[in-house]
């Protein structure tokens, strides 16, 4: 072979050789993922990139005017700096952190009022007056028109914007006022003038008698002035501004009622949270404003056999977890009968309606809360309680746990069953007068008595442990197309009336929400008794407002991981630990 022939083939196959790395390198190469960059203040758009995995993301250097980029963190909150250098193996989430150029200030608008957006934050120059770009547009806000920008948050000390020079870092507030839409008296209070309100009742059909009751006592003393019309014919959806809703249910379509605050602020009615149950009302607030106005709770509760207590535990009722499982084991072993169950209840609807998420409450795991504007799960941190509320669970209402625990399709049946003394302990969950069960009849016997859930599933001594799950119902502001904001106002004034009066609901064995309501006096004297045993009002609890929330607990809890738990003979805690998890967290 000719020299010439040997370096040209030397040639080749070092180019053969360099070109197969870069190929090779290819071939290695992962599926394309996102690198979500966010920027972090209001305003301002994503920006999205796609990398393979088994490189690393780019340091991206977004500007912004006032300024400088501090670098970018693997959360909201900017505590954990990301590190450019590591692989990126799936999607990721960047968050930017920022700090003001020196010789400028920050200046942050509050728009002032509960449920509002969030604020918007510029870096304008200080000692300069703030250009009119840095002012944002006034937010929409229902029956109430914005007034101005303010140095306090009471709206006293009106900015100029024209001579008014920002030498630090202040916040700004929007001041309110009411819209002229409606005809007001010297004193801004609504006139009403046979103004016609229409209420739709939409909730589980128990409560259309008492709702139409508060009406008729309504209409007497509004005479002249204002008239209700409380049915559960929905004729035009367009005319009706007020509903009767369950509040997780309502919660679903949030975007469709106005919020309580607005329509209460409008109509000049004072709206104070402290007038009801804190942990009663979570679900009917969201981002510090009332969505609906709460009325009564379901409330879920043991009913017991007193012979068979007396016999197995000499009348004395368990206070916790442990007590209650040996007052199980202990009634199981000394009936010996294979019909026997010592606690009983249905796992069809209104077991994952009503109590099943008990367990978690008690055990500082709820499925999700909502704080600093954000939702989220802290399992992460309190696996070990959420662990214990599974298992808990399983061994109380499972007929294969160790405590042989009966379960069925048949709502009355666990109250039947203690009557008959088939069962020691039955979990009463939902008003059925219809099937002929529970409040009547527990209110008729002489046979059976009710203890509370709180403490039952838990052996923690914190105050979590007394909490009991409730479902409530309220009153809703619908965003009707052919109501006036006098009728809406009208509509506030019957909502308002409606929850002073909710004592009449114990008439149906429903526990009122309102504090005021618990006045025994005012009470339905054939409930009374059991309302006040049920459990105390300060101890219901409800999950934060959310639209996710009822298909968290309800869908996702319930029937995909709770109720096939149970039916299992030895479930992978872990594993069920794993999916839940993963699966609450995604819809958060």
């Amino acid at each position: 072979m000719s020299k010439k022939i040997k370096i040209i083939s030397l040639i080749l196959c070092l180019m053969m050789t360099f070109c197969a790395i870069p190929f090779a390198a290819c071939q290695n190469l992962g599926e394309r993922v996102d690198v979500v960059y966010h920027l972090n203040y209001e305003g301002a758009e994503d920006r999205t990139v796609q990398v393979y995995t088994g490189t690393s993301a780019k340091n991206w250097k977004a500007p912004r005017e006032g300024f400088k980029l501090v670098g970018w963190y693997s959360d909201e909150n900017c505590k954990n700096k990301y590190d450019f250098s590591q692989i990126v193996t799936k999607e990721t989430h960047l968050y930017a952190a920022w700090k003001v150029y020196a010789g400028r200030i920050l200046v942050t608008f509050d728009y002032n009022y509960p449920g509002c957006r969030t604020g918007v934050t510029s870096s304008v120059e200080r000692d300069e007056i703030i250009e009119a770009k840095h002012i944002p547009a006034d937010a929409a806000r229902k029956g109430m028109k914005q007034t101005g920008w303010y140095k306090d948050a009471a709206a006293t000390q009106k900015w100029d914007f024209a001579t008014d020079k920002p030498s630090g870092d202040i916040t700004l507030y929007a001041g309110w006022e009411h819209s002229d839409t409606i005809k007001r008296d010297a004193d801004g209070n609504p006139i009403y003038e046979n103004v016609n309100v229409n209420v739709w009742l939409a909730g589980n059909g128990q409560d259309t008698e008492i709702y139409q009751k508060i009406a008729e006592k309504f209409n007497k003393e509004y005479e002249g002035k204002i008239r209700v019309n409380a049915t559960a014919a929905l004729t035009d959806q367009g005319t009706f501004s007020l509903r009767s809703q369950n509040t997780p249910e309502k919660s679903v379509n949030e975007g469709t009622y106005h919020s309580v605050n607005d329509i209460f602020a409008m109509a000049g009615i004072e709206l104070n949270y402290g007038d009801w149950y804190e942990g009663a009302v979570k679900d009917s607030i969201y981002n510090h404003a009332m969505t609906s106005v709460p009325m009564f709770a379901n409330v879920p509760y043991l009913v017991y056999n007193k012979e068979l207590l007396q016999k197995y535990n000499n009348g004395v009722l368990p206070t916790n977890y442990t007590e209650l499982c040996e007052l199980l084991e202990k009634a199981y072993t000394g009936e010996n009968s294979t019909d026997f169950t010592p606690m009983h209840t249905n796992l069809e609807w209104s077991f994952k309606e009503g109590p099943a998420h008990t367990a978690f409450l008690q055990n500082g795991a709820e499925y999700y809360s909502f704080s600093d504007g954000f939702y989220s799960n802290n399992w992460a941190d309190n696996r070990d309680n959420a662990l214990n509320a599974l298992k808990n669970t399983y061994n109380l209402f499972s007929a294969n746990s160790s405590l042989h625990c009966g379960n069925n399709g048949g709502i009355a049946d666990p109250v039947n069953r203690v009557i008959a003394g088939t069962s020691l302990f039955g979990l009463v969950t939902w008003i059925k007068d219809s099937d002929g069960i529970s409040r009547t009849v527990v209110n008729n016997s002489s046979e059976i008595g009710v203890v509370p859930l709180s403490g039952l599933f838990t052996d923690n001594d914190t105050p979590e442990a007394d909490r009991i799950p409730v479902n409530t119902f309220g009153l809703a502001f619908y965003k009707a197309q052919n109501c006036t904001d006098t009728q809406l106002a009208a509509a506030a004034v019957f909502a308002d009336y409606c929850s002073k009066h909710s004592y009449m609901f114990t008439e149906k064995g429903w526990a009122p929400v309102r504090k005021s309501a618990y006045d025994a006096d005012k009470m339905d004297s054939f409930y009374k008794d059991l309302i006040l045993s049920i459990g105390k009002p300060e101890n219901f609890y409800t999950y934060d407002g959310y639209k996710n929330g009822k298909k968290i607990y309800n869908k996702i809890a319930s029937e995909t991981y709770l109720v096939p738990m149970l039916y299992e003979a030895n479930p992978d805690f872990d594993k069920v630990f794993t999916d839940f998890l993963a699966a609450v967290s995604a819809e958060l």
